[in-house]
């Protein structure tokens, strides 16, 4: 009997790689361990100086599908004249869609389509699935209406919140599934879909043989208070500078490290120099994922006060918590979206009210104080992790929703993987 090979799929990606993406990158490397074959489509070439060392370890062809520019012209055209050529019915309507969608971008989001559709089927790709909920989702859509080919979506954060609620609902029931990080997410998704429409819930998954505690956690001096995120409103950095203001006002010995990158950098460090905080606390800028391990074995407390910024936008649940709680370090956050789906307040963690630095900074001294506090909930927060965002479970999941998408399987497989995803 002959075994039908694995199908190929294509993961479109804004830029591939990206440093602060490591669940994307920690989700090829899953889905390659588990058989499934893998060609990266990225709408953009990486700007990040430094990478990750296991993006040495991707199998995965990449194939950059630029933005469209007047030095390939010709090259665009010739493309556009082949897709029109092989099916001029479904190029009519694929160009007619594009330019009576909402968004702005129709003819260069069709170009960059068209490149990419070709390059899929080059590639020998039999489907599409979608990083984020905007851009890639919207060329992979495009992609769909040049030729047929199936996509689907993984939906995370500011991808959810900030696009127009007709948008997202018409790329989602024209997906074979989307899936999305947290069970706050998959409601408000569910929400807007309509019937007929899979929206999963697919939480990330943590290597935890990669992140585990140190052998025997250093009792840093002074303590050391540790947090990672992009630099920008949501994260809830402004309210950890104000905390740690008022920890020094009450006498509290500390350092606090924030690790990241991002727009709100300049604005961050000024907080930090008006306050007279400099050096207890000092913004370290891009380190690796080995980088980032050291910091979490070496912290005592985990800090992240996410908030929802003023434009809607909100995380799902931060993959850093993961990682952080992986490592055994006890967590600090907010009831923020998806957090209280992981951060069970006084059981794996501690939860704090959004943007109050008075209600952070006391919960900070309490775990600083009290190290068999920190012992607890750091023993618990890991198992958490381990029972509920292993990654070979929740990967296992995906490759069988991408294998069905190919098969044109996906009601049946999507009400399995749901039966699978709840009964934990």
């Amino acid at each position: 009997m002959t075994v039908k090979p694995m199908p190929r799929i294509g993961f479109v990606l804004k830029t591939y790689p990206k440093l602060s993406e490591t669940f994307i990158l920690g989700e090829i490397l899953g889905l390659e361990k588990l058989g499934l074959p893998l060609h990266i489509l990225s709408l953009q070439r990486p700007t990040d100086a430094i990478s990750h060392a296991a993006i040495a370890s991707v199998q995965a062809a990449v194939s950059y599908v630029l933005a469209p520019s007047l030095g390939c012209a010709l090259r665009l055209a010739y493309e556009q004249l082949c897709l029109a050529a092989s099916s001029p019915r479904r190029y009519a309507q694929a160009l007619l869609f594009a330019f009576s969608r909402a968004e702005e971008g129709g003819f260069a989001q069709l170009l960059q389509a068209g490149t990419l559709a070709l390059a899929a089927r080059r590639a020998g790709i039999e489907h599409l699935h979608a990083h984020f909920a905007s851009e890639p989702a919207a060329v992979a859509e495009l992609a769909h209406k040049l030729t047929g080919m199936s996509y689907s979506i993984s939906a995370h954060a500011k991808d959810i919140y900030l696009s127009p609620p007709e948008v997202l609902a018409r790329k989602l029931a024209g997906a074979s599934f989307t899936v999305t990080c947290t069970e706050y997410n998959r409601r408000h998704l569910a929400s807007l879909a309509g019937a007929g429409t899979r929206v999963l819930r697919m939480y990330h998954g943590v290597d935890i043989d990669r992140f585990r505690p140190a052998n025997v956690r250093p009792h840093s001096q002074p303590p050391l208070i540790l947090s990672v995120g992009r630099l920008r409103e949501k994260k809830g950095f402004a309210t950890l500078i104000e905390a740690c203001s008022c920890l020094v006002d009450q006498g509290v010995r500390f350092q606090c490290q924030i690790v990241g990158y991002g727009p709100d950098a300049a604005k961050l460090q000024a907080m930090i120099d008006e306050r007279g905080l400099a050096p207890l606390v000092t913004l370290a800028r891009k380190l690796t994922h080995e980088q980032l391990i050291e910091r979490y074995q070496a912290a005592s407390v985990f800090a992240l006060p996410c908030q929802i910024a003023a434009d809607g936008d909100r995380d799902g649940i931060p993959n850093v918590l993961l990682e952080a709680m992986a490592t055994q370090l006890p967590i600090v956050s907010t009831p923020v979206s998806g957090i209280p789906e992981v951060v069970e307040h006084g059981i794996s963690g501690l939860l704090v009210p959004p943007e109050e630095p008075s209600a952070l900074a006391a919960s900070i001294a309490t775990l600083i104080a009290d190290p068999d506090l920190r012992a607890r909930l750091g023993r618990a927060g890991r198992a958490l992790v381990a029972q509920r965002f292993s990654s070979d479970a929740n990967l296992e999941l995906l490759r069988d929703l991408l294998k069905s998408a190919t098969e044109r399987e996906v009601t049946a497989v999507a009400s399995k993987v749901g039966e699978r995803i709840y009964a934990r």
